[in-house]
């Protein structure tokens, strides 16, 4: 499947014309990649070297692996409910060892982040989870007061 595109000063590569009368061979490029005609690597390759196009072949969705690294998340715990919901789980943060993520030019354009600018070290996770379950605890805490303050309302 071809998904690489020939990149040059000129712009992406669009198309190639042959003219019968003159037999002289004329490129065309865009500065548009939805106009550019995608290549599979290899034939690529062996397009510029024929044609002796200076420039480099741009791969979208190749994809950089980020491995071993750690991300936050909430995960619940049913704490002496025999039932899961909202109000019965303590969702406390945990660092999450994230196996693999995928980052690609694509998805870094859709996206306008790098997944592995969210990746953090097992230090950096923990840190976090202790803080956002801290934060957690104060809110909770904070809930349990204002009731304790709180009167019976008159009717």
């Amino acid at each position: 499947m071809a998904k690489n595109y020939i990149c040059t000063a000129k712009g992406f590569f669009k198309s190639k014309n042959f003219n019968t009368e003159t037999l002289v061979t004329t490129l065309e490029f865009t500065d548009k990649v939805r106009e550019a005609q995608p290549f599979n690597t290899s034939t690529a390759v062996k397009f510029m070297e024929n044609h002796e196009i200076e420039g480099f072949i741009w791969k979208p969705y190749e994809q950089e692996p980020v491995r071993d690294s750690y991300t936050v998340r909430r995960e619940g715990n049913g704490y002496g409910c025999d039932f899961h919901t909202k109000d019965s789980t303590i969702n406390e943060w945990k660092p999450v060892r994230l196996h693999m993520v995928h980052d690609s030019d694509a998805s870094f354009l859709t996206t306008h982040k790098i997944k592995a600018d969210e990746a953090l070290t097992y230090e950096e996770a923990k840190a976090k989870a202790v803080q956002l379950n801290l934060d957690m605890i104060r809110e909770l805490n904070d809930k349990v007061l204002s009731q304790a303050k709180s009167e019976e309302p008159t009717l």
